[in-house]
């Protein structure tokens, strides 16, 4: 099993978004940052080796993306989840949220439905809003502590006449489901007998606690692989987010020329040298990484759900499926969405993505990032106990 760095790591002075934007967003700079979804853990070595290696050259020119990059995405996604793709369904992005940009942009158009699915990954709502198109929210149904599908309401939506693509988030954020196989059959099928088009984005496949396995969407089968373009990247899996090396999976010709040909025009066809080097290098060597982590992180969210629901009465943690992003119930504190951030920020001093920002269907919850050191993590829910206590 890989040895990673759990040490708390200083991260000021460092232009991080998690710790530089905090009183943009919360009106403090002195709380602790469990909020932005990337990892307070050092990237492993091979990935600091390879961009050493790499600046030492002392070129840093035009670049294109060889054959091996290529190989070690279909190599990765072949061994690790059983999707068959080849080079030419795979291309490059600046990130995932540009993806959806671009998906919306080129194949909707203004004043089209595109379905979500509440709670979600709030940039879900604003790039179909931004880009004139209309929201069609089908909620997850929280059943217990597990969050489903609600198959009716979405063969509803689906059939709108100008319903024409839906965003599927899988594995979910912000609930923490790891879709079946099942669950994911029945959407497929719904949207093809509709001609909605999926736009999957999988970000966090790789981040999943057994016996759980993600399932990519375009696995299924090769219909439901016409009909979909994946959008992930490697960045929340190995921590290299500011390297922008993200890539979607079209596996429709006419459908990737377009994406291709807007690409070009933009002149974002050509990755940086260090992102190419680093994803390649991820995707070659970091096999046990990954399976290090994850047991690093499903400890940390067995910590976190044991210690809140025995100890902080009125929060009830849901049991993580996949991601390393905690889903918390609040709803039994009975306070108003002001009330229930002034706990978190200036009560407790810490710093959350509130549930409300995935939607109506997140009020009264709270997202908290479980990926830190668990001294990190202590520290934090000890603060939170006392100050639900002092209510």
């Amino acid at each position: 099993m890989y040895k990673y760095d759990d040490n708390t790591i200083d991260r000021s002075n460092t232009a991080s978004v998690k710790y530089e934007e905090m009183d943009m967003k919360f009106g403090r700079d002195d709380l602790t940052p469990l909020w932005v979804a990337d990892m307070d853990i050092k990237a492993p070595d091979f990935i600091i080796d390879a961009i050493k290696k790499r600046a030492e050259h002392g070129i840093f020119g035009y670049s294109k993306r060889m054959p091996e990059f290529y190989d070690s995405i279909v190599n990765w996604l072949d061994t690790r989840h059983d999707l068959k793709v080849t080079s030419e369904d795979i291309e490059y992005a600046p990130g995932v949220v540009f993806l959806l940009n671009m998906m919306i942009r080129k194949f909707t158009e203004k004043g089209d439905k595109i379905i979500i699915q509440p709670p979600v990954y709030y940039p879900f709502k604003s790039v179909i809003e931004g880009n004139d198109r209309v929201v069609m929210e089908s909620e997850l149904v929280l059943k217990g502590d597990k969050y489903e599908m609600d198959f009716e309401d979405l063969k509803k939506k689906a059939s709108h006449p100008d319903c024409k693509m839906m965003l599927l988030c899988s594995p979910h954020n912000p609930t923490g489901r790891v879709w079946k196989k099942e669950e994911l059959e029945k959407l497929g099928r719904i949207c093809i007998d509709n001609d909605v088009l999926v736009v999957s984005d999988e970000i966090h496949y790789d981040l999943v606690y057994k016996p759980n396995k993600h399932i990519p969407f375009a696995s299924i089968s090769d219909e439901f692989k016409k009909n979909s373009i994946t959008c992930t990247a490697p960045s929340k899996t190995f921590n290299i987010a500011g390297l922008h090396s993200a890539f979607c999976i079209i596996n429709d010709k006419e459908r990737m020329d377009i994406y291709r040909s807007e690409l070009g025009l933009l002149d974002l066809n050509r990755s940086n040298v260090f992102s190419q080097t680093v994803t390649q290098t991820v995707y070659e060597n970091g096999h046990e990484w990954v399976d290090g982590v994850n047991e690093f992180l499903k400890g940390n969210m067995e910590y976190c759900v044991d210690y809140i629901n025995k100890n902080i009465d009125g929060i009830h943690a849901l049991e993580l499926e996949g991601t390393y992003l905690l889903w918390m119930d609040c709803r039994g504190l009975h306070l108003s969405l002001e009330k229930l951030d002034d706990l978190f920020i200036n009560k407790a001093g810490l710093a959350l993505d509130s549930g409300h920002w995935f939607g109506k269907p997140g009020e009264g919850f709270m997202r908290l990032n479980l990926a830190c050191p668990r001294e990190v993590l202590k520290d934090s829910l000890e603060k939170l106990e006392a100050a639900v206590k002092s209510l």
